[in-house]
């Protein structure tokens, strides 16, 4: 095949159909193509608000697929990587009920049945095998929901494709459902350099048995499409040979994958037929929009994406990657593609590219990206922002920038633009755990400049805290405001502070102008920097229904109580069986400093972490019940002690323990007395957290610096 051109930009294409179609497809997940004819007709647009549902959501479409395609990277061995490594990466990233699946139960969820049998010592490929789980659980759908980005990362490689996504979905898939999700990743990796659907079709099937039901299931479509010339024929065919009638299970892969191939074939070249074909065809329709959208998006390209129809600008890029690692919870579509193209970089043998703007957060170098920023103009007092749009020109360090355009700036209403930091509560039907990527101690630092202004203007950023007293998001803290003037660079700085723990929501630009103002200013770039400095309250944060803010937790219980009434109040985790873990930061962590009080009321360890990266990698300092004080490195179920000494364990009698991380020097402290001093071989980055194993642990006064 033919060298891949404008590799990124075609990755951001493919990255941006797969979101759009689960988009589209998710708020009427699992309605029948009658029923939605007869609400919509065809459906051909986004249809969240007439069902009074969001638009971005968390989803195991998004999740997984944004989620497994990190086993590459984490293991270091790329391409090689095995089958079993993908197994691994589940027990990281995974918390049961909690993270990236949906965990409908043993023998009813195909991926929570798989994750059982992980947890029971089987190893992928074992894990989801026909042998041990049956054929109908084997065979559903999820194998290839999750597999476009194997597609990605092998572009112009269709059998390298087929084979990651073999051993990917060999966690917990077999037979026909791994069949289907090879043709995906090879269609999606001949489209980097194919854009004729006919060809693609042939190359996808073409990596499958001929036998296989999927293969025959791509004969009979495609059979029929020339036949009938009208796709209501088609799927009338389909419902009877391959509906679900015909395949156990809650959502069998072929007969959704039999629509997929008749999408395709009736929209060849047309990504808003193909959504609006996909879509009123039913059934997954989240799943199956997002696989059509993924191919589409790269036989189309990013130019031809809104042609018909802005998909786009909507939802800004926003996505949601809740897991186990909460730094990439909230994200964009632009930085994951760029991180997926990094590692198709490395699979593919080529040399890696320089990223944007120096590595800015966000750069806005690509057309159409915004990072998440929208107006905040539905608020009244923030009416004055009109328009948010990806634009040629006017940065210092790249090609293209964000630009803001406002009018009527007087007394009492400014123009508000804001990207997201944590989830909003309304995130899907998914859970959502996540880790502000913005904490206090950073600095942020937004670069552009001002373009036609009328009247006097100035402009200032904002963080939009949780607040303790109201328990929502209503606290904004601001930068000093600078002036702008006509043509002249903008420069915008703001420290973020401790607002006692409770985490940011939004980041944010505020312009303010009198006498009906307008204008517009450019956006170069939006970076941060520094090491984070807080203090951590003795309870989390919370909504007023409870959920925990800005936090990873993969406990039974963490409240905050006294052991004994009376006494002084812990955060208590809890753990019945196994390891309890509550965890925040991100891996933008590197160098800092962690201590809390620690008190064990039952448990076989407790203690603080560093350099958190998952369930299954980080670095711990524990007090056992065994009497010793370790400093432990998890490594995907293995603790290898790097240091160790006697303490004596004593029920609720408090510890300070400490560990401070400087390159790859770990000291650690136990009550002011400096334990020792270890190397981190493997980690380098982080965030922290604490740890209960088998039983209550309490925790105060900590502090991150």
């Amino acid at each position: 095949m033919p060298a891949v051109k404008n590799y990124e930009q075609q990755v951001y294409a493919a990255v941006l159909g797969k979101i759009i179609g689960v988009y589209f497809g998710r708020p009427f997940e699992g309605w029948t193509k009658d029923a939605l004819e007869k609400r919509f007709g065809l459906v051909d647009r986004y249809v969240h608000e007439d069902l009074d549902k969001p638009l971005v959501v968390s989803d195991d479409d998004i999740s997984g697929t944004l989620t497994f395609i990190r086993a590459l990277e984490d293991t270091g061995l790329y391409k090689d990587t095995p089958a079993e490594a993908f197994g691994d990466l589940w027990l990281n990233y995974l918390i049961e009920h909690q993270t990236v699946l949906w965990w409908g139960g043993m023998g009813r969820s195909t991926e929570h049945t798989a994750w059982l049998r992980l947890q029971q010592g089987y190893k992928a490929p074992q894990s989801g095998s026909i042998e041990l789980n049956g054929k109908v659980v084997a065979e559903q759908i999820g194998a290839q929901i999750f597999i476009d980005a194997f597609g990605m990362v092998a572009p112009g490689k269709p059998k390298l494709a087929a084979e990651l996504a073999q051993r990917s979905a060999s966690v917990s898939h077999d037979g026909e459902a791994v069949y289907g999700a090879q043709v995906v990743a090879a269609m999606v990796s001949a489209a980097f350099v194919e854009k004729n659907m006919n060809r693609l079709l042939d190359i996808g099937a073409g990596v499958i048995p001929g036998d296989s039901i999927i293969a025959q299931v791509h004969r009979d479509v495609r059979a029929w499409v020339r036949q009938d010339r009208d796709w209501r024929k088609t799927y009338n065919r389909i419902y009877s040979k391959y509906g679900y009638r015909k395949y156990g299970g809650g959502c069998h892969m072929v007969p959704n994958h039999a629509i997929m191939v008749m999408a395709w074939a009736y929209a060849p070249d047309n990504f808003h037929r193909a959504q609006t074909i996909i879509n009123t065809a039913g059934w997954d329709t989240d799943c199956n929009a997002a696989n059509v959208g993924s191919v589409m998006g790269l036989v189309v390209g990013l130019e031809g994406i809104n042609r018909q129809y802005d998909f786009q600008s909507p939802f800004a890029d926003r996505i949601l990657v809740p897991t186990a690692e909460g730094t990439r919870a909230v994200t964009d579509a632009l930085t994951e593609a760029l991180h997926i193209a990094r590692i198709g970089r490395k699979v593919m043998g080529w040399d890696a590219v320089k990223p944007p703007k120096k590595g800015a957060w966000h750069h806005f170098e690509m057309p159409g990206a915004l990072h998440g920023w929208m107006s905040e103009n539905h608020l009244l007092a923030s009416s004055g922002a009109k328009s948010v749009t990806n634009v040629e020109g006017h940065s210092k360090l790249g090609a293209r920038t964000m630009r803001i355009e406002f009018a009527d700036l007087s007394e009492g209403t400014c123009a508000r633009v804001s990207t997201p930091v944590l989830p909003n509560k309304t995130a899907g039907g998914y859970r959502v755990q996540a880790t502000a990527r913005l904490s206090p101690g950073m600095t942020v630092n937004v670069k552009g400049e001002a373009g036609k202004l009328e009247g006097k203007v100035s402009a200032r950023l904002f963080a939009r805290y949780y607040a303790p007293d109201t328990q929502e998001p209503t606290e904004l803290v601001y930068s000093e405001p600078k002036k702008l003037a006509a043509g002249k660079g903008l420069a915008l700085s703001l420290e973020l502070p401790d607002k006692q723990g409770w985490p940011i929501k939004d980041l944010g630009i505020e312009i303010c102008g009198t006498n009906r103002a307008a204008g517009e200013i450019f956006v170069d770039t939006a970076d941060f920097g520094g090491a984070p400095k807080y203090e951590l309250p003795c309870d989390l944060p919370r909504t007023k229904t409870g959920e925990v803010l800005g936090w990873i937790v993969a406990a039974d219980l963490i409240d905050c109580a006294p052991f004994v009434d009376g006494q002084m109040r812990y955060l208590r985790v809890r753990k019945n069986i196994g390891r309890g873990i509550a965890a925040t930061g991100t891996t933008d962590w590197t160098d800092y400093t962690f201590q809390a009080d620690v008190a064990m009321h039952l448990a076989d360890a407790g203690g603080i972490l560093v350099r958190y990266q998952g369930l299954e990698r980080y670095i711990a300092l524990v007090c056992t019940k065994a009497g010793k004080l370790q400093l432990v490195q998890r490594w995907y179920g293995q603790n290898t002690v790097l240091a160790e000494t006697k303490l004596k364990w004593v029920v609720d009698r408090q510890h300070t323990l400490k560990v401070q991380c400087k390159g790859r020097q770990i000291a650690a402290w136990c009550d002011g007395k400096k334990m020792s001093t270890a190397q981190d071989d493997k980690l380098g980055c982080g965030g922290v957290g604490f740890l209960s194993d088998t039983g209550i642990t309490g925790f105060r006064n900590a502090r991150v610096s």
